[in-house]
């Protein structure tokens, strides 16, 4: 079956290693994109050996267009539609999928960010193709989809540059010294007559951000520091840095976002590793007991569910929840908490937090498919929490944190629902009272987390 396919450019050229201040970049750019492909449905394919070894003549970025059809049938790939991208780049992990919205033309994105390297580019080569380009259309060749039906207008591609490779060498070295195929890939995209559109979201095109302050954050909205490329951008171009800079830029960035790339129902000892746990952490569960909750809903049954917590605390188990459900709402009355929280869960867009006192205002809290409760531990506040669940619920899944807390009132309150019928016990989960580590030193009486309710 063919599927869209992102042709992603990572070649370690050691010509250039000191331009761009070494290749440590690739592996940032190639997770995301690999992890966005992923989440869509599409196959990642990575042109990392270059076709032609003489990398003076044929520079990474004539080949990656000339011989992106070529390498595709030789590695047998069955595609449909196809992106080529910089490895200068990176995409957002929620980013919406661009293959949808191109109409099965050729899309590009137009290049405005430096309006006299465009100018002085497209002049020098303008007795070369002997042609008036419409300098409205000119795009930038880093992020380009297009399709089968171009695949005839890449070969004469190809075939334009080897028949007049010295000339190009010779214009891009030592005559027009702005750019490789970049602007020649234009020209024959207008002379060729190609149908380019040209009207993807700009959302997609967030290139030389740091002259264009895309990494502030509008310091008015305190409760909002996520600086605006994350806001804003679906694919960040990493262009423009100094040669010694653009590494660690893009890995700084991918050391504050990566846990947002844990793929789905998949890799979840990577996504456990991103969180704490009770050994070290002693207002949060147990390793195991989010392995266990994430073994029983991190799964396409649930991935469109939605959860709320009764008690955020410091947002280790918020965070890791977030993965697993489409949305969460988690319920909290101490400012502090909520803003530990918050900072722990920067990047996650499915949460809402909500402060509220459980115990002493009207329930006004939305309905949910499972609810997870650990906040008051204290016997009549679990009891209060059960009821009010159970009375403005529609039959909920119900997890439990601290089941086993001595002195035992958080059990004698799950217990006591049990046998009245209000909850039925689908398993135990998290650490027995002989393994549990806690930070706080704290010895359980019984199983650390219980789930009541499982549909069957």
């Amino acid at each position: 079956m063919k599927k869209n396919v992102v042709w992603w450019v990572g070649v370690n050229n050691p010509n250039h290693s000191e331009k761009f201040g070494g290749y440590e970049y690739l592996e940032y750019s190639r997770k995301s994109w690999e992890h966005w492909c992923k989440e869509n449905n599409c196959k990642f394919v990575a042109f990392t050996e270059p076709v032609e070894k003489d990398l003076i003549k044929f520079r990474v970025n004539w080949q990656k267009a000339i011989f992106v059809f070529d390498e595709l049938e030789r590695r047998g790939i069955d595609y449909d539609q196809i992106c080529l991208v910089d490895s200068s780049s990176m995409i957002k992990w929620n980013a919406p999928n661009f293959f949808e919205m191109t109409d099965r033309k050729f899309c590009g994105l137009r290049d405005t960010d430096n309006m006299k390297w465009t100018y002085q580019s497209i002049k020098g080569y303008e007795n070369f193709f002997d042609f008036k380009l419409d300098t409205t259309k000119y795009i930038n060749s880093g992020f380009i989809v297009f399709n089968e039906s171009h695949k005839e207008f890449f070969k004469s591609f190809k075939d334009l540059y080897y028949d007049n490779v010295d000339t190009f060498v010779d214009l891009q070295d030592n005559i027009v010294k702005k750019g490789t195929e970049q602007t020649p890939f234009n020209y024959w995209l207008q002379k060729e007559g190609v149908d380019v559109k040209l009207d993807l979201p700009m959302g997609f095109k967030l290139t030389h951000m740091h002259r264009r302050s895309f990494f502030a954050y509008n310091w008015q909205l305190k409760d909002d520091m996520n600086p605006y490329f994350l806001k804003w951008g679906y694919i960040w171009f990493f262009n423009g840095f100094a040669k010694d800079q653009r590494s660690q830029v893009m890995k700084d960035v991918w050391e504050s976002v990566k846990n947002n790339y844990c793929s789905n129902y998949s890799n979840i000892d990577d996504l456990l590793d991103t969180v704490e746990h009770k050994d070290t952490a002693k207002y949060t569960t147990s390793r195991k007991f989010k392995r266990d909750v994430l073994e029983t809903f991190y799964n396409d049954e649930y991935k469109d569910a939605t959860l709320l917590e009764l008690g955020t605390s410091q947002g280790q188990s918020t965070r890791m929840l977030s993965h697993a459900f489409k949305h969460v709402y988690t319920v909290e009355w101490d400012d502090w908490n909520i803003d530990q929280a918050k900072l722990r869960c920067k990047g996650r867009e499915n949460i809402t937090f909500i402060k509220a006192d459980l115990y002493g205002a009207e329930w006004s809290l939305p309905k949910t498919d499972v609810v997870f409760i650990d906040a008051s531990h204290q016997y009549q506040h679990v009891l209060l929490d059960i009821e009010n669940v159970a009375k403005h619920m529609d039959d909920p899944v119900y997890i439990f944190d601290d089941y086993g807390l001595p002195p035992g009132e958080v059990r004698k309150a799950i217990l006591e629902k049990i046998n009245d019928g209000t909850l039925k016990l689908s398993k135990l989960i998290g650490e027995t009272p002989d393994q549990l580590v806690s930070a706080a030193g704290t010895k359980f009486i019984d199983q650390e987390g219980i789930i009541c309710n499982l549909k069957e």
